[in-house]
């Protein structure tokens, strides 16, 4: 396993959030009754809250539900119990330590926000010093999430096209946040996957792709056109 430092939130590189005053402070709508409503009426999976609809997390500030809030998962870190395995022909894995329901947030990716400029200087970078895997997410903007020296255990998650889980992008006091959520129910002892959706450039090589599932394309993501 290459050495890299463990971090607990994504760091900047220098890079700004785009985030905007009026995108930190939206007060849902939501009411809750500790005494007489469903858990899940505070701003849960079931609830109406606008901001969960839309993938923005509230703000304990004006949020009408206060601390009974439960769209805070990436504010108060509330991850899954998982931990890293070795994946045989795919390296390393994260395996999941508890049973977990869909829409179950695993936790979130991190790791330096980048310009794409930088990527693209270290990406050759990366290259030139023997550097196979890497640890690129695009979140948009002309940024990327580089978790290759920096990160969390998010990083070593592998790529399956039949995956159990889905990557979300969520808007977290102003600034854009990457979560791993459960897409189909996952048992105890089963391996976290998402699909990368990696394009890659016409004519490069095809990293093959040792899934396994039975919807294994053969190699990991498609040809950019």
């Amino acid at each position: 396993m290459r050495q890299f430092e463990s971090v607990d939130k994504n760091v900047l590189v220098r890079v700004t959030t785009d985030g905007t005053k009026h995108e930190e402070s939206i007060p849902c709508h939501c009411r809750y009754n500790p005494e007489t409503d469903p858990r899940s009426q505070a701003c849960g999976e079931n609830s109406d809250c606008i901001n969960r609809l839309v993938q923005m997390e509230c703000n304990p500030l004006t949020c009408p539900c206060g601390s009974h809030c439960l769209n805070r998962r990436f504010q108060k870190r509330q991850y899954a119990k998982v931990r890293v395995i070795d994946a045989g022909r795919k390296g390393f894995g994260l395996q999941a330590l508890e049973d977990l329901d869909t829409g179950r947030f695993v936790m979130e990716y991190m790791g330096e926000i980048v310009s794409s400029g930088e990527f693209r200087k270290r990406a050759r970078v990366y290259q030139s010093e023997g550097i196979q895997h890497h640890y690129f997410m695009s979140i948009g903007n002309n940024k990327v999430i580089d978790a290759t020296r920096k990160g969390c255990i998010a990083r070593f998650i592998n790529h399956s096209c039949g995956p159990n889980c889905v990557l979300q992008k969520w808007m977290v006091a102003g600034a854009i946040r990457m979560g791993i959520f459960v897409e189909r129910p996952i048992k105890r002892g089963e391996e976290i996957t998402f699909d990368y959706k990696f394009e890659r450039l016409a004519g490069s090589e095809p990293q093959l792709c040792y899934c396994g599932s039975p919807e294994c394309k053969g190699v990991i993501g498609v040809a950019k056109e």
